[in-house]
């Protein structure tokens, strides 16, 4: 984890105002630190005062994630400050960071002797914002600073256009940054040198004897076909897969509700994508694996060059834009997408301050504004698959995933596919994003669902246990020879345990114990799963996807949930990423990428997909935008 370091010093003549009347002192001069816990470890602040005044705020320490954290840094210094008070809003987006660095200089400024009450005076209030329309023109304006608009904004670059990135939030890198790094791509260099159980070719044969749904599902079936009596011939052991089998899975995955067309492109373009990012700096890590609902090992894992969870999937495209001319505009709301004779020309909306603001686009608009999982109402009134998706039901969203691009298009006759395919995952309890040699417990100490299953039946499966919760078991080998010591999101395993966020056992009797489940039950699940591993016989739940048996201590579990995590449906796309309308036809101008799309994973997404499917799609709306 980088050190992100936010200095501020202020000369008191300069402050707005003061913490106390004239003869009184607030402080005894000097410098103090303090510290509070944030999201990925403790934030320490440092804070110089004289005996009236706060001088400087200082984030000397911080383990949080860049990008989503970098805004609090950035701002919250400062503003304490200006105001002259603790007494602030976190800043959206960065509210684990937020509070930490305030909770922090609060202790700060207390052992200089201040009280409570004089750091929390109300902060004075600002100035009206002005009622000025903003206004900007470039050759592609891109609404969202995530993952699939960054990567259309390089693309943009690299054509030799201009391009505006506008967001929202006051950090770029939307659900991308925190998502849970894994990349699905077959038949890469990495996938090459890993090996596989001999139950996944059953699993492939199963698909192969399938009856194909439409032309392009049997063309991909003859080419996987005759991929595996080559591997056959030849006697392989590594993991079998090619790009036509990532379609199949994908496409038979999704229960055939996604267009094929789209589901072709992944295919062929998801190699292409590991170049992509490597290209600008990243680089991967040499173990496959197999995300959560990926239901093959071919997920690609970042080495977190730029930071934890899915930075490496969109630190590197924001720091080419920027190198190259690009701007990216944060705390911007787009809220209309502006038209001139059935053509996309621009956008409108207002600031975080309330300015408002319109941006012309000479080419063409590119809409990258994610799903609507974190917008309860919205995934209430097009869910129809889910016994309950209210408020009670948690989701792995940002909060900036509220749906907007899809209202924008909508406005404008843009048409709706796929609305009522919500995804849910299973989360929350353990330090990995992939199945690895993972085991899913319920409260008695029962295995309940094949691990490597999709994720809507993961999830549908925890939903219908006791309680609605499982227990996500890891041994070492996760921690150790996969995991490498460090959580998918970038935290020190032993930290989380430490936290209580995960509970440790040197013995499975142990851990049981200390999870409330049945010894018997859970060594017997162990023991039935080592012996599925080592092939003596078949997973008693019709797992095939292995990586190590589970036997290596110590041992861990965490305690998981299903989760609202993806949304399959939104704008129409055709294969150059333009939207279509209501009507069927193009809307001239007018481009989209990533979640705010559907069509391209169905009716249930693979883990892994999506970042697949934001570089691809993104690119490809980049590169038409300017043609």
């Amino acid at each position: 984890m980088r050190r992100i370091l936010c200095l501020l010093l202020v000369l008191c003549l300069s402050l707005p105002l003061t913490l106390a009347a004239s003869g009184e002192s607030v402080f005894t001069p000097g410098t103090y630190e303090g510290a509070a816990a944030g999201y990925g470890g403790d934030v320490t602040v440092s804070v110089t005062v004289d005996e009236k005044n706060i001088l400087a705020v200082e984030v000397t320490a911080a383990g949080e994630t860049p990008g989503i954290s970098d805004p609090a840094i950035d701002k919250l210094p400062a503003l304490i400050v200006e105001k002259q008070t603790i007494a602030l809003d976190t800043v959206a987006g960065c509210t684990f960071t937020s509070s930490a660095i305030l909770e922090a200089a609060k202790a700060a400024l207390l052992s200089s002797g201040a009280s409570v009450e004089a750091i929390t005076l109300a902060p004075a209030e600002d100035a009206p914002a002005s009622l000025e329309t903003e206004e900007r023109t470039a050759d592609v304006i891109v609404i969202g600073a995530g993952g699939a608009g960054l990567t259309a904004a390089v693309e943009v670059l690299r054509a030799g256009g201009s391009v505006l990135v506008v967001d929202k939030m006051s950090s770029y890198g939307g659900n991308t940054i925190a998502a849970g790094s894994a990349l699905n791509a077959a038949y890469t260099d990495i996938q090459k040198a890993g090996s596989m159980a001999a139950s996944g070719l059953d699993y492939v044969k199963a698909q192969l004897a399938l009856p194909p749904h439409d032309e392009y599902m049997a063309r991909w079936q003859e080419s996987v076909q005759k991929d595996l009596d080559a591997y056959l011939a030849e006697g392989r052991t590594n993991v079998f897969d090619s790009p036509d089998l990532h379609k199949l899975q994908t496409y038979v995955g999704g229960d055939y509700v996604a267009n094929p067309k789209l589901v072709e492109i992944l295919g062929n373009g998801a190699k292409d994508s590991l170049s992509f990012l490597e290209d600008l700096g990243m680089k991967w890590s040499p173990e496959i694996t197999t995300a959560v609902g990926a239901t093959w090992a071919r997920s690609h894992q970042p080495q977190r060059v730029f930071g934890p969870k899915g930075s490496d999937f969109v630190i590197p495209q924001y720091e080419f834009v920027v190198k190259n001319g690009g701007e990216v505009i944060l705390e911007h709301k787009v809220e209309h997408i502006l038209m001139d004779n059935g053509r996309a020309v621009g956008v409108s909306g207002t600031t975080s301050a309330g300015q408002p603001f319109t941006y012309t686009a000479n080419k063409s608009v590119i809409l990258a504004t994610g799903g609507f999982g974190a917008n309860v109402e919205m995934r209430m009134r097009y869910n129809r698959h889910w016994a309950n998706l209210d408020e009670t039901v948690p989701t792995t969203n940002l909060p900036s995933a509220t749906g907007d691009g899809i209202v924008m298009a909508e406005e404008i006759a843009a048409n709706l596919i796929g609305m009522e395919w919500i995804q849910l995952v299973t989360g929350g309890g353990g330090f990995s994003a992939s199945i690895a040699n993972n085991l899913y417990l319920n409260a008695e100490g029962n295995r309940f669902v094949a691990e490597d299953s999709r994720r809507d039946v993961l999830s549908g499966a925890v939903l219908e246990q006791p309680g609605s919760f499982f227990w996500f078991l890891s041994d070492a080998h996760t921690a150790e020879d996969i995991q490498h010591g460090v959580s998918y999101d970038g935290r020190k395993i032993e930290d989380i345990v430490a936290s209580g966020g995960v509970i440790k056992a040197d013995t499975l009797e142990e851990l049981a114990e200390k999870i409330g489940a049945d010894p018997e039950n859970v060594k017997a699940a162990v023991d039935a799963f080592n012996k599925a591993v080592k092939g003596e016989a078949a997973d008693p739940l019709g797992r095939r996807v292995f990586e190590f048996p589970f036997d290596k201590a110590p041992y861990y579990a965490g305690r998981g949930l299903a989760m609202v995590h993806h949304t399959m449906g939104g704008v129409e796309i055709n294969e150059l990423c333009q939207v279509l309308s209501t009507a069927g036809e193009v809307i001239p101008g007018l481009y989209a990428a990533g979640e705010v799309t559907g069509g391209i994973h169905g009716g249930n997404r693979l883990g892994g997909n999506a970042i697949a499917d934001i570089i691809i799609f993104g690119q490809i709306a980049g590169q038409q935008a300017m043609k």
